[in-house]
């Protein structure tokens, strides 16, 4: 048998791609950014040629740069975005581009469905809130909108399914927590719900086979072998949903395990033996991929994005300073914010830049409250980062209402890399914080998938138990409690007075 596993994370705003040792070590990695467009207020759009090509560059990259025997990997995992809307004909070619999960354009679908089905029993099924993020609207919208494609649709593909295909499958599979993200999802038996696609018109054949975690779908082909640098003959397996990777390459598999996500899309995931279902219907009901158990979740739509946004917005100084230098420009950044003090001065920052996940209310918006013309770009990006936290923090009160007890919690994506921001964290939760030895969870989930189908591991358990090390702890500061708490409760009210007050 081989010694290393390779893992891909097609993100939204572009693709990593990791090689790992069977210890769970980085070896090899590299990255391609590509674009989302926006071609109506609410839209976002992707491009299937910017994300292979990114997918593809990536691959070949990580394993040149790891500098293995490309003939020693086994496998490769995939773990993709999750609520795309990618209708395929019968030949397998996308009949538009992808319609984005941070797309809102079916809020006319929504009062459709809720004038079928009660939000209440929708949620008892399918496990999701009522909302334009998942596909289902997003579905209905491409039937109604463009009826000469939706006649020459296959199959509705989930990110998962048709990136697996242009990696080897042998046919469209998917995994339970991406095909919960569709809303024809029956959460509770991790099965396509016949109930739901009757309903509105859908028919189940046009939806991928649900495959188990790490359950291998296909092999590396000479023609993908020559654009990725895999070798003929390795494993394509069924990895998650990006999320459930990350989940997973942290280690959370077992009943209470917790794992926060601050990365393009943040959520916080407590994994349970049970469906517990929300009694305020708002916390998403997920299947946890691999064990089979779930996920009670809910999430930020733009969370760490909205750091980037700052970045690309305000940032061209530091970029222009950060290439001078060969510096990272969010180091130049966060060092302006720690000259800060925690609360930001007042300045508040409400990250809702693609809506309010949490509260289902995608017509919100970002905004800074606060300012005055002595407010700095520190100050303001201080907000930034604290408004991030304060949206998490939104999702842990809201999963404590509902009886859920959370202790410690282990945090990935780009709000785990830089102490700074996991000490806020921290300080914000007042919980311990824990970091892990790669913040690249997504991709080692994903890995650890595939090796748990080729038999590298006998189970999921085992494979968390050899790959998946904590490597840092953040613990709460008592002192920042009430600071935060009392900047955490003007944020809470600014949003409110927003919402309420009919500006969105």
């Amino acid at each position: 048998m081989g010694k290393y596993l390779v893992g891909i994370d097609e993100g939204t705003t572009g693709c990593m791609t990791c090689v790992f040792d069977l210890e769970g070590n980085i070896v090899g990695q590299a990255y391609r950014e590509y674009p989302c467009y926006y071609p109506k207020p609410g839209w976002v759009e992707q491009k299937h040629d910017d994300i292979l090509n990114g997918l593809y560059e990536s691959c070949k990259e990580a394993i040149t740069s790891s500098g293995i025997d490309p003939n020693e990997i086994i496998a490769v995992g995939l773990s993709s975005q999750g609520s795309i809307t990618g209708p395929v004909d019968k030949d397998g070619k996308l009949l538009r581009d992808f319609i984005g999960w941070q797309d809102v354009r079916g809020s006319e679908e929504v009062k459709e469905i809720e004038s079928k089905i009660s939000r209440e029993e929708l949620y008892k099924i399918t496990g999701h809130p009522l909302g334009e993020m998942f596909s289902i609207s997003k579905n209905m919208w491409f039937r109604k909108h463009e009826p000469h494609l939706y006649e020459k649709t296959h199959m509705f593909t989930t990110a998962q399914d048709y990136f697996l295909k242009h990696l080897g499958a042998d046919d469209y599979f998917t995994d339970i927590s991406s095909a919960s993200r569709e809303g024809f999802f029956d959460v509770d038996n991790h099965e396509w719900s016949k109930e739901i696609l009757e309903l509105f018109d859908f028919d189940i054949n046009q939806r991928p086979k649900i495959a188990e975690g790490g359950q291998p779908v296909g092999k590396v082909t000479k023609s993908v072998s020559e654009k990725t640098g895999l070798p003929v003959g390795a494993l394509v397996c069924v990895g998650a949903h990006d999320q459930n990777c990350s989940t997973y390459g942290c280690g959370a598999v077992e009943d209470g395990d917790v794992a926060m996500v601050i990365g393009t899309f943040g959520s916080c995931f407590v994994v349970s033996d049970k469906p517990i279902r929300d009694p305020y219907g708002q916390l998403v009901v997920k299947g946890n991929v691999g064990p089979k158990n779930w996920t009670i979740e809910a999430f930020a739509n733009t969370a760490a994005s909205s750091y980037r946004w700052f970045k690309d917005t305000f940032g061209g100084s530091e970029a222009a300073y950060a290439k001078l230098i060969n510096e990272n420009v969010y180091n130049l950044i966060n060092k302006q914010i720690e000259q800060v003090p925690p609360g930001a001065n007042g300045v508040i920052f409400l990250p809702y830049l693609q809506g309010n996940g949490l509260k289902a209310n995608f017509r919100a918006k970002g905004a800074f409250i606060g300012m005055s013309l002595g407010t700095t770009k520190g100050e303001m990006a201080r907000a930034v980062m604290e408004g991030i936290c304060y949206e998490m923090k939104d999702i842990l009160e809201h999963q404590k209402k509902a009886g859920i007890n959370i202790d410690g919690i282990r945090v990935t994506g780009g709000g785990s890399r830089a102490p700074l921001w996991a000490q806020m964290q921290a300080d914000i939760f007042q919980k311990p914080i824990y970091t892990l030895q790669t913040s690249e969870t997504a991709t080692l989930g994903a890995a650890l998938y595939a090796g748990v189908g080729a038999g590298v591991y006998k189970d999921y358990k085992e494979a968390v138990d050899i790959a998946v090390r904590v490597s840092g702890q953040y613990d709460p500061n008592p002192k920042m409690a009430d600071v935060y708490e009392e900047a955490y409760g003007r944020f809470v009210e600014a949003y409110e007075a927003l919402a309420k007050g009919g500006v969105f």
